[in-house]
Order: structure tokens, then sequence, then C-alpha cells
């Protein structure tokens, strides 16, 4: 029974001695040690001081000085020669066309036809073709080379025409160009029998064509121009009938041909075909 007993105050003493665990150096735990003192406030930092306001702006400065300032240009006075004044010509004042703006036939007249020219150029530009009724004023003929030299090429011909046969100079004429082609000499043989077109100055012709401010072959006018495709003379004693230029892409007789062409080869096409099958 002693013996129990001392054992039982053994296991006490012992629980009782793991309770007191040893402190570290100094004596002191975890739960003495002191708190860290409060780190005092940063002492408020004085505001800086204000920038003092800036000097009032200087006066600008003037653009120029009164030591530098340049002065202001004289009028040069003009030199009056006695007995001396100049007199322009009167302005030259162009009648107005007389013309109908369409003749009794129907043909129209260049005044006509320019009454409305955005209008009557953009049915041009279209392909369409009108009938004019005027008098050759004047015939363009290249300037001669002579024998021996090399001269540029002359251009193209052309015409100009009018509404009243005494009008003078170009201004109120209309430019008639492409009333003539050149032919080579293989070609000459197939149109020995067409009308060639011939014109006189001082004659009056409908002339037909598709009225233009630029043509196919590089004239231009502001005021319109004419690109020929036929012409018919209104005296008794001329070619009955519209007279084509000879070589024209335009002239019945090509048109012809070109139809026939094409007509060979569509036969010869079709005949290639059928063979095929």
């Amino acid at each position: 029974m002693k013996r129990g007993f001392y054992r039982a105050l053994f296991v006490l003493a012992l629980a009782a001695g793991c309770d007191d665990k040893p402190t570290p150096e100094g004596g002191a735990t975890k739960d003495d040690t002191p708190a860290k003192a409060d780190t005092p406030a940063k002492a408020d930092t004085p505001a800086k001081a204000e920038a003092p306001a800036k000097a009032e702006a200087k006066p600008a400065k003037s653009s120029t000085s009164p030591a530098t300032s340049t002065p202001a240009p004289q009028p040069k006075a003009e030199l009056a020669l006695p007995g001396a004044s100049i007199k322009l010509p009167a302005k030259p004042m162009f009648p107005k066309s007389t013309a109908p703006t369409r003749h009794p036939s129907g043909e129209w007249s260049i005044a006509g036809l320019r009454q409305d020219i955005d209008r009557r150029i953009s049915e041009g530009n279209s392909g369409v073709e009108v009938e004019v009724r005027a008098t050759v004023q004047e015939i363009y003929k290249p300037p001669e080379c002579p024998e021996g030299e090399i001269c540029p090429p002359g251009k193209q011909p052309h015409v100009w025409v009018t509404d009243n046969p005494s009008t003078r100079g170009t201004r109120r004429s209309l430019m008639v160009v492409n009333y003539q082609f050149r032919i080579p000499s293989w070609d000459a043989e197939r149109w020995a029998d067409e009308p060639a077109v011939v014109l006189e100055v001082g004659k009056t012709y409908t002339f037909k064509g598709k009225f233009k401010q630029f043509s196919d072959t590089g004239f231009a006018s502001h005021a319109g121009l004419l690109e020929f495709v036929a012409v018919r003379t209104t005296s008794p004693e001329g070619v009955k009938g519209w007279v084509y230029p000879p070589g024209a892409p335009w002239h019945p007789a090509e048109v012809e041909r070109q139809e026939a062409e094409n007509r060979a080869l569509f036969e010869k096409a079709k005949a290639a075909t059928a063979a095929g099958r």
C-alpha cells in the first residue's frame, strides 16, 4: 500500500514539474515582453512659403523704335508730257446673226446650233448626227514645201463655214473636219468610181455631221465643231444626194465591205463547227 501511495505522489510531482518550463535567460517570458513604445508622430512639416507673385509684365516694346523707324514711301511724281494723251480704240461690236435657228427645209443654222450648245454637244458625243446649212468661207491649204527640203506634214483637211457669206474672220464660223481621207495606192481602184467631196469657197452646202468640241482626229474648238459625215449641194448642177468621203470608215461602200467580210467569217466558223460534230 505504501509503495502504491508513493508511486502516485511521484506521478503527481512529475506532472507538476512539467508545467513549470524554464524561461529564457533574463527570466522574462513572452507574455512579459514589454510593448514597444509608440513611435512619436512626425512633426507637421511647415508649409512652404508661397512664392511671391510674379512681377507685373513689362509693357511690350514698340515694334519700331523712334530711332530706327523707316519713313513711309512717298508717291513718285508722274511726269506728264505736255500735249500727250492716250486713246484706246473702241471695243469692236459684232452684229448679231440674222440667220434663223432652223431653215424652212429643217437644217440647222450655225447660230441656232449654238443656242443650246451644251445639249447639242452632248448629243454629238452620243453619236447623234445633225444637218447644218452653211456657206464655205475658207478652205485650209497646207503650206507648200520647196523641192529638196524636208517640211513638217500639214494639218488634216478642214474648212470654215458661216451663216452669212459676207462675214469676215472665223470668230463666228464653224470648223468642219475630216471631209477628206488619203487613199493608199493599193486601194485606189476600189474607190475609183466613188464621187469625191469637192467644196468651193462662196458656195452653200448642207453638211451632215456630229457637233462636238473635240474631234476623233485631234481638232478642238470651245465654240463647237462639226465632225464631217456627208455633204449635199444646194445647187441643181451638183451631185444629187449625200456624198461621203472616199476612204472614210463610215462610207457606205466601206460599211458594205465590212459587213460582207463579217458574213464570210461567220459562215466559215459555222461550217467548221458543223464539220467538228
